[in-house]
C-alpha cells in the first residue's frame, strides 16, 4: 500500500492522523488494523511530509488561529468568512466545491481542524 492509499484508507475508517514532531498521532487507535500500523511504520517518512507540507491544510490552519479564544469554548472554524453561508455542495468552512463523498467540509479543511486542536491541546 502507497502512502496516498493508506491515508485514504484511514480516511475511509475515520481515522485523523496528524504529525507530532517526528511522530505520527491517530486517532482512533482501535480502528486501526495490524496491518495498516505495518504500514504506518514502514511509510512513517512519507506520510510525515505528506501531512507535514500540504499547502492546502497550511493556510487554512492559518486563517484558522485567530479565532480560537484563549479560553472557553472553540467555535466554528472558517477558513474564509464567506463559507458560512455556503450553497450546498460546497464546503461550510472555505467555500470550495465539495467531491461527492463529503456532504459539509472538504479534507483540507477537515486535516487543519484536526491539526490545529490538536496544537491547542499540545500547548503549542
Amino acid at each position: 500500500m502507497q502512502p496516498a492509499e493508506l491515508l485514504a484508507e484511514l480516511s475511509r475508517r475515520g481515522v485523523a492522523i496528524a504529525v507530532a514532531g517526528d511522530r505520527l498521532r491517530f486517532r482512533p487507535q482501535d480502528a486501526v488494523t495490524p496491518d495498516l500500523r505495518t504500514a504506518l511504520i514502514e511509510h512513517k517518512a512519507d506520510l510525515i511530509r505528506l501531512l507535514g507540507r500540504d499547502d492546502e491544510v497550511a493556510w487554512r490552519i492559518e486563517a484558522m488561529r485567530p479565532q480560537v479564544p484563549r479560553r472557553g469554548t472553540i467555535p466554528s472554524l472558517l477558513a474564509r468568512p464567506e463559507a458560512k453561508h455556503a450553497p450546498r455542495g460546497m464546503c461550510v468552512t472555505c467555500g470550495d466545491p465539495l467531491p461527492p463523498d463529503r456532504p459539509t467540509r472538504c479534507a483540507p479543511c477537515v486535516r487543519a481542524v484536526e491539526r490545529l486542536l490538536n496544537e491547542i491541546r499540545e500547548g503549542r
